[in-house]
């Protein structure tokens, strides 16, 4: 597969990149690496994504104009759609359905619940994260790893693992992270970047989730909210979202935390985590949605009460 991948690179000219919506670490970093690596090797590269990209990740060095609107798609078609950490088509997001004849489409990612949308699907669920994948695949084409690539590889790695703390980091893991310090890439200043750098409304809009605390089954699982009233009053944007469910798994002796957070007036995502053997992904595809075994997502429609009671009733099988 790697073989075919190369071929379609070496003897193309034109290349879309995109991934999934509500972008995070991975998908940026992913992104962006692979947009340099087909730069470096003179090639014509567009990245849409349906998204802006969230603060934390303004920093990582891209495209200048990293949009690029899928209902205005050029006649010209491109010679291969590269779809990145997308574990179904659909989640790239309004538009989609432009791609599906617009180029051959290659799906790469480490989703255990990806469909296999692609023409060609490249699939590791044992790779820590899609820019894992993406590292191998430029050491095959032979593309030397820049700076550019270097910085946005390694974020897409660190949270993708959770700062090294999930189970998807491996000592293949860390040898990459090392391979890429020794690029130049500094850990201090990412970190700080994606871990210390957030707006004052975040925290505002973190308390008042905390405050909505409620535990479930003896205590093993937790689930809090968030409501559009308390995105408003917190006059927070919400990609501050991101991480809070992770202040929830913290909590001690609990199986799973959920955040539910209301996109609409009557539409709710979920984020799912687990700290013991509960596959959240299989919860999550019961609703549409997936991810991974211990980290997953859903949207799910309904008042608050109703979602709360749908998404126990589906942990209770």
């Amino acid at each position: 597969m790697l073989k075919q991948i190369k071929d379609r690179v070496e003897g193309g000219k034109r290349f879309l990149i995109t991934t999934h919506i509500d972008l995070d670490g991975d998908a940026v970093g992913s992104c962006f690496s692979l947009y340099w690596a087909l730069i470096s090797q003179k090639k014509d590269a567009y990245v849409y994504l349906k998204d802006m990209i969230p603060y934390k990740y303004r920093f990582l060095p891209g495209p200048k104009e990293p949009r690029y609107l899928l209902n205005t798609m050029p006649e010209d078609r491109f010679d291969t759609v590269f779809v990145l950490d997308c574990g179904d088509f659909h989640r790239v997001g309004k538009g989609y359905e432009n791609l599906k004849n617009n180029g051959f489409i290659v799906n790469i990612d480490h989703h255990s619940t990806n469909s296999s949308f692609g023409n060609l699907n490249l699939i590791d669920e044992d790779a820590s994260s899609t820019a894992e994948i993406l590292y191998d695949l430029f050491r095959y084409l032979g593309i030397d790893i820049s700076y550019e690539m270097a910085i946005n590889i390694y974020t897409a790695i660190l949270t993708d693992t959770g700062s090294f703390r999930y189970d998807n980091t491996t000592p293949k893991a860390f040898s990459i992270c090392g391979h890429l310090t020794r690029i130049g890439v500094r850990p201090s200043s990412i970190a700080t970047m994606v871990y210390e750098s957030h707006p004052k409304e975040r925290f505002i809009l973190l308390g008042k989730t905390l405050n909505t605390l409620e535990t479930y089954k003896d205590g093993k699982i937790v689930i809090a909210h968030i409501t559009s009233d308390m995105f408003y009053d917190s006059k927070a944007l919400e990609e501050f979202t991101d991480g809070f469910v992770e202040y929830i798994k913290e909590i001690d002796g609990i199986d799973i935390a959920i955040l539910i957070r209301q996109i609409e007036n009557s539409r709710y995502k979920l984020s799912m985590r687990s700290k013991g053997e509960v596959d959240v992904a299989s919860i999550c595809r019961a609703f549409g949605g997936g991810g991974h075994k211990k980290a997953a997502g859903c949207y799910i429609n309904g008042d608050i009460e109703t979602v709360k009671r749908r998404v126990l009733e589906a942990i209770e099988g």
